[in-house]
C-alpha cells in the first residue's frame, strides 16, 4: 500500500475521531442499557435519541448503532436482534464490564 503523508495523517485523524466518539457515547449507551434492563426491547431510534440528548458532541446518524455493536463485541453489553427490518432489539445482558 502506498500512503503519502496526507493519507496517513487523515487516517490518524479518523482513528482519533472514532476514539473520541466512542469514549464520549459508550458510557451513555451503557447507561441506556442499565436504565432499560435485561429483557426489555428497544428500537435503535430510541437509543439514537437518548444518546443525542445526553451527548455533548455532534454525532453521525449511525454512531450510536456502530458503537453499540462494538460494545457487544467487547462484551460490555448484550443484545439480540428481534427484528432487523424494524430495528428492534432485546437487551440480554448488561455486560461483563462497562466502558
Amino acid at each position: 500500500m502506498n500512503m503519502d503523508s496526507g493519507d496517513f495523517t487523515g487516517h490518524i485523524e479518523q482513528r482519533e475521531n472514532i476514539a473520541r466518539v466512542h469514549n464520549s457515547i459508550a458510557p451513555i449507551i451503557a447507561r441506556f442499557f442499565h436504565e432499560k434492563g435485561v429483557g426489555v426491547q428497544f428500537r435503535v431510534d430510541e437509543l439514537r435519541r437518548y444518546v443525542g440528548a445526553h451527548s455533548k458532541i455532534a454525532l453521525a446518524p449511525d454512531s450510536a448503532g456502530r458503537i453499540m455493536r462494538d460494545m457487544r463485541s467487547r462484551k460490555w453489553i448484550g443484545y439480540k436482534v428481534v427484528n432487523l427490518r424494524a430495528s428492534l432489539y432485546l437487551i440480554t445482558s448488561l455486560g461483563e464490564r462497562t466502558p
